[in-house]
């Protein structure tokens, strides 16, 4: 073979591979809903408001706001809510994979949900400064107060082995159940035994195992079931658009395009603006291009000049001006 033939073979199998690696891009962890304040810090250290549905990559901190709260899918069969005034460190997400394999709760509650009957594809660390372990399937609320060195799991379904981070002692914790650690505060900061290589222990003591207040029993089971009632509602919902979307001749979402229509979206426009694109007043108006693949591709900020000309505060579709 000469060598301007593998030039040639080399040239046309780079943007193949370019368009190969955007089309199986991880579509989790991703923020899926959320209510109230929320605050994202992503993989460029700048802490924003969240605005809407995004995957995460490469790491991400989550803090929400009194009365909020942020709904996170790790995967298809795993999910976890971070309750009001939380914190919770995602702070290794595979840029190939999106595998997350450590969740770290510094502050607040998280609400984990998996099913029994679904294998998770890889572990998870579920972490803070009084526990550490591998995320077992269920429905739990773990929790950790910092500043009173103490932390708790409520079991709604399934069963975990309970105890201090690296420690001997452990309690199991079943459907209906809660137990506890009570940590010590020295000089302020949550106190730990150091043993050798620096392995640490917190001081403290397990709390026995205790029964779940029977309401907050009841009132999680009618809450699990209107999610159940949702998702089955949402699934027929996505089913029929599906028909809707193939029929149309759709093979891009959001916004719903053929193959090579381009679309012009407009990010970041003011609230106050219902029909324009202000672009002087912040936003910006993005080009992309729907591929063979189903994927909104070479996007494009347009000049305001362009922007004022084509892009609207909806997006608007048709044939690409290129």
């Amino acid at each position: 073979m000469s060598v301007r033939s593998l030039l040639v073979k080399v040239s046309l199998l780079v943007p193949l591979m370019a368009v190969s690696a955007w089309a199986v891009a991880p579509k989790h962890p991703a923020v899926v809903e959320w209510q109230g304040s929320v605050w994202i810090t992503g993989k460029d250290g700048k802490r924003l408001s969240l605005r809407g549905k995004q995957v995460l990559r490469e790491k991400a901190v989550l803090e929400t706001g009194a009365n909020s709260r942020v709904k996170i899918q790790l995967d298809p069969v795993r999910q976890f809510t971070v309750g009001e005034s939380s914190e919770v460190s995602i702070p290794v997400i595979s840029w190939e994979s999106g595998e997350a394999p450590v969740v770290l709760l510094k502050k607040g509650e998280i609400h984990w949900l998996q099913s029994l009957k679904e294998k998770a594809p890889y572990n998870v660390a579920l972490r803070s400064d009084l526990f550490e372990f591998i995320a077992p399937a269920g429905d739990y609320v773990l929790s950790i107060d910092p500043a009173k060195a103490f932390a708790r799991v409520k079991m709604f379904e399934g069963s975990m082995e309970f105890s201090a981070m690296n420690g001997e002692e452990s309690v199991t914790v079943k459907s209906g159940q809660q137990a506890a650690f009570q940590g010590v505060i020295e000089g302020g900061e949550i106190a730990y035994d150091v043993l050798l290589k620096g392995k640490k222990i917190p001081k403290g003591q397990l709390t026995a195992v205790t029964a779940i207040d029977a309401k907050e029993l009841n009132a999680i089971a009618a809450t699990e079931k209107k999610r159940l009632k949702d998702v089955a509602r949402k699934h027929a919902q996505e089913k029929a658009e599906a028909v809707k979307f193939k029929k149309a001749g759709y093979i891009c979402a959001g916004p719903p395009a053929k193959f090579n229509e381009c679309a012009w979206v407009c990010k970041d426009n003011p609230k106050s603006e219902k029909k324009a694109c202000a672009v002087a007043k912040g936003a910006s108006c993005e080009r992309m291009r729907c591929n063979a693949n189903g994927d909104w591709a070479e996007s494009t900020v347009l000049d305001a000049e362009k922007a004022s000309s084509i892009c609207k505060s909806q997006p608007v579709v048709g044939p690409c001006d290129y």
